[in-house]
């Protein structure tokens, strides 16, 4: 067996250097994780503001499909809603236009396109277009 005396079996715990090196791993880990955690965040956050952005853009063009008289205006995209929330009101990131126009498609048919744009960590944007006859 080994005597009191041995170096060898004199040392017990981990070296500094075993120590940095498992830091090192752990922090690694722990930051490769937190990058992952902020892109699925962010992943999430652009669906739910795109799912929003497509409703938008929906009931508004539900609202001027439901006009007594379809006339050509075109708010876009200096005119329109700014700052609106999910809902329409006021105080959100949410901009919305809107364009009526005469199709090229045919005498009687009209082309209705909606654009809702906003910005979370870059500019985003989406378009609805339809066609309404109006015979």
């Amino acid at each position: 067996m080994f005597s009191a005396s041995d170096p060898v079996a004199s040392q017990r715990g981990f070296t500094f250097n075993e120590v940095l090196v498992a830091m090192s791993i752990v922090v690694v880990a722990v930051l490769g994780y937190s990058l992952s955690t902020i892109g699925v965040v962010r992943g999430n956050a652009a669906s739910n503001h795109f799912s929003v952005a497509v409703n938008l853009a929906h009931d508004k063009m539900e609202e001027l499909k439901a006009a007594a008289k379809v006339i050509n205006e075109d708010r876009c995209p200096g005119a329109g809603d700014h700052g609106i929330n999910a809902v329409g009101a006021p105080g959100g990131i949410f901009d919305r236009c809107w364009r009526v126009s005469d199709s090229p498609l045919g005498v009687h048919l009209k082309q209705i396109d909606v654009t809702v744009s906003w910005r979370d960590y870059e500019n985003r944007e989406v378009t609805l277009s339809t066609l309404i006859y109006t015979g």
